[in-house]
């Protein structure tokens, strides 16, 4: 739509958004279209405010991925500031609900309106694109593709209903196959690539985000708790002193979708976050194409999906999720060297503010991250000549792009990360986080600073401290799970490789300077999650190797093409093994074996200590059913604010209904206060036992005893067969 001529692109916007306000005003009196709504709201609000302001702003000919992403990020600050200004205007004006379905809608539909005019008026002399590249290339792979996330849709309806997993084992054998395709060049051509990183992305989420008819996880149920306490009053309370509520990514952004969609918040995180998530792994394809090749940026990608907190860890933090989109995009930006200045400017601000108000915990590290990739890009500026030509590499050929209408540069040299930039981002972030929420985002990172100040030299490489060292040095539970994490260290080994060798051959890798910079600093990071006592534990080492897969998933793909190489010339009958032809066939095949470990369907075939949270339906996991919900929520409305005590587990599903009453049990059932409640869920009901968490500096330690022991002298006052609550 971005590249219409203006006549054509009014008119089908406002059918479509006739189409959108009359669906919403019959579902409101009583004639319900199924998914109508849902779906016209999600596209709405979703895609149309970042197309216009990306038509104000005069880009055009971006691309169908380009246009696909920043419409979608753009629309995504325009949803957060929106949101953020009636809460603060609206009850200036005397009205007190300014989150309710009958101020937001309105006011999302005049904030269009204002956007449309000042695209169509800054836009006025634009006379349309004279080609259009088709969004999805016409090809037998297209419609295979497609099925992906719907086959994960159905293997998740089966599990929940019948506790059978063959639909969702179809479904990673499948992607495990397209895997392969791509390294052996069958089947899909390179202009199906992007959308097969959308499908497989979303199929991944949506197989593990479906389980349960309720969220599960860790910090989501906090999340919707804040949601819930935002659409109760119809009110953002900014005031409330916990990090998360300084954050527009949950507590702007899911209100509004709720309401707009009328999907319950509970669905928003579970249906409408992992399709706005699965963008973040097109936009790393799309970056990491722009300089090299469609090959190594799928596999890229296919590497950074496949490891599991992409679609474990990450389901449960949509505050995160968010604030990916926005760093993909501001990558996106950082290595368009062709776009304008103030456009590129504009963006890449805009993107970072967006980032400092969805996750507080990436915009640190992406924000300090800045600081030496600035150091080392300026140094090498200033180096001699001959010297800084070969690290810069030199000035490639237009390379014309059937998904870009514009001709990309690789070699282009024009810095786009800048002193002012980072400054800028400094003071935003300085501001939002020291004046929202209590100041409790601020405080969190100097008390980090300082705990890792007082233990670095006492307890570097400290297993107890250090969360990555205990990872590296504990044991194993299986022979089988010593081989995945060797295959997990292998990883590591490739990324090290792959910037050696693109430090070393600027000829041939020419990764934009600002890009290689990051990631070199990002590698630190790594290091640092292993080496810095409390530095890895403050996000969770998986989590923070998840981040750093955002810049250095490229480099394990150049590194493997390097030690493919070497090797090849030694041994040269190595091609005629199976899957070792080319590069890019044993590095497939080494990719879909770490995503079978990743997954856990290795292990789940093996009946060797599964892991996975989709294929393991009787394990103690996170995921709550409908009875245990039930009892937490009779729990809170009948427990007069009194104390709760609740295993580890357990806890986080009462995190979601009131944090501020629930306790952790403890090792010694005489340490329970009186007039105090106990809550179990069904594992504890069923199992009779409960998990005992003890936390030693970094590294939490968990074991399971009799729940017996706890409910000798307690009265049992609720029970419904899946949940039981007890008072003492």
């Amino acid at each position: 739509m971005n590249d219409w001529d203006n006549r054509r692109f009014f008119w089908v916007f406002q059918a479509f958004q006739v189409a959108f306000i009359g669906v919403v005003c019959l579902d409101l009196v009583g004639y319900h279209i199924p998914i109508a709504r849902e779906v016209l709201a999600f596209l709405y609000i979703t895609f149309l405010p970042g197309i216009l302001v990306l038509k104000a702003l005069r880009l055009h000919d971006l691309g169908a991925i380009e246009t696909t992403l920043y419409s979608a990020g753009l629309s995504l600050v325009v949803l957060m500031l929106t949101g953020l200004a009636t809460n603060f205007i609206y009850p200036l004006l005397g009205y007190t609900r300014p989150f309710s379905f009958e101020a937001l809608f309105p006011t999302l539909i005049a904030v269009v309106q204002v956007l449309l005019y000042l695209a169509l008026t800054r836009d006025r002399g634009y006379a349309g694109s004279g080609t259009v590249a088709p969004a999805i290339p016409p090809a037998p792979a297209v419609p295979f593709l497609i099925l992906l996330p719907f086959l994960a849709i159905i293997g998740t309806y089966v599990r929940n209903e019948y506790h059978m997993v063959t639909y969702l084992f179809l479904l990673l054998i499948l992607i495990a196959l397209v895997g392969l395709a791509v390294g052996f060049d069958r089947f899909i051509p390179a202009s199906c690539y992007p959308l097969a990183v959308y499908s497989i992305a979303l199929a991944l989420l949506y197989h593990t985000s479906l389980i349960s008819g309720y969220i599960w996880g860790y910090d989501i149920h906090h999340e919707l708790h804040l949601v819930n306490s935002v659409l109760g009053p119809g009110l953002w309370d900014m005031t409330i002193p916990y990090n998360t509520n300084g954050m527009l990514s949950v507590v702007a952004l899911v209100p509004i979708y709720s309401l707009i969609t009328g999907l319950d918040p509970v669905w928003v995180f579970k249906i409408i976050y992992p399709l706005l998530f699965a963008l973040v792994p097109v936009g790393l394809y799309r970056a990491v194409e722009k300089q090299t090749n469609a090959r190594i940026a799928f596999l890229s990608t296919f590497f950074f999906v496949a490891f599991f907190t992409f679609y474990t860890e990450m389901i449960s933090l949509a505050r995160q999720q968010i604030a990916e989109i926005f760093l993909a995009l501001t990558i996106l930006v950082m290595i368009d060297k062709s776009m304008d200045r103030g456009r590129r400017a504009f963006l890449l601000v805009t993107f970072g503010f967006a980032i400092i108000v969805s996750h507080y915990g990436l915009a640190y590290i992406y924000l300090f991250s800045l600081i030496p990739a600035w150091l080392l890009l300026v140094f090498v500026e200033h180096l001699p000549a001959g010297i800084r030509t070969r690290l810069q590499g030199t000035a490639g050929t237009p390379k014309n792009d059937l998904l870009v209408g514009r001709n990309t540069f690789a070699g282009a040299r024009v810095r786009t990360l800048v002193l002012p930039y980072i400054l800028v981002l400094a003071v935003l972030a300085v501001l939002w986080y020291s004046t929202v929420a209590g100041g409790t985002a601020f405080a969190t990172i100097t008390g980090i600073g300082d705990k890792i100040t007082s233990a670095l030299f006492a307890d570097a490489f400290s297993p107890t401290a250090a969360q990555g060292m205990h990872i590296l040095t504990s044991r194993s539970v299986t022979p089988l799970h010593s081989l995945a994490k060797v295959v997990h260290i292998a990883t590591q080994g490739l990324i090290t490789v792959g910037l050696l060798a693109t430090l070393l051959k600027r000829e041939r890798w020419r990764i934009e300077p600002e890009y290689l910079a990051v990631s070199l600093v990002f590698l630190l990071v790594n290091l640092a999650g292993i080496v810095v006592p409390f530095f890895a534990s403050s996000l969770n080492t998986s989590r923070l190797y998840h981040i750093t897969l955002i810049f250095l998933a490229p480099f394990a793909i150049i590194g493997g093409i390097a030690l493919y190489e070497a090797a090849v010339e030694r041994i040269h009958a190595l091609r005629t093994a199976p899957c070792m032809g080319t590069a890019y066939q044993a590095l497939s095949a080494f990719f879909v074996v770490f995503l079978l470990f990743n997954t856990g369907l290795i292990y789940q075939i093996a009946d060797d200590s599964p892991t996975s949270m989709a294929l393991e339906t009787t394990g103690d996991k996170p995921v709550f059913n409908g009875k245990e919900v039930k009892g937490a929520e009779w729990l809170l409305s009948e427990g007069n604010r009194r104390p709760i005590y609740v295993d580890g587990t357990r806890w986080w599903l009462l995190l979601g209904f009131d944090p501020d009453h629930q306790r952790y049990l403890p090792e010694n059932a005489s340490l329970m206060e009186p007039n105090s409640y106990l809550y179990f869920g069904t594992y504890n009901v069923v199992r009779e036992s409960v998990r005992i968490e003890v936390k030693e500096h970094a590294v939490t330690e968990a074991g399971y005893t009799s729940a017996g022991r706890f409910t000798g002298d307690q009265h049992k006052v609720y029970d419904n067969a899946g949940s039981a609550v007890y008072y003492r």
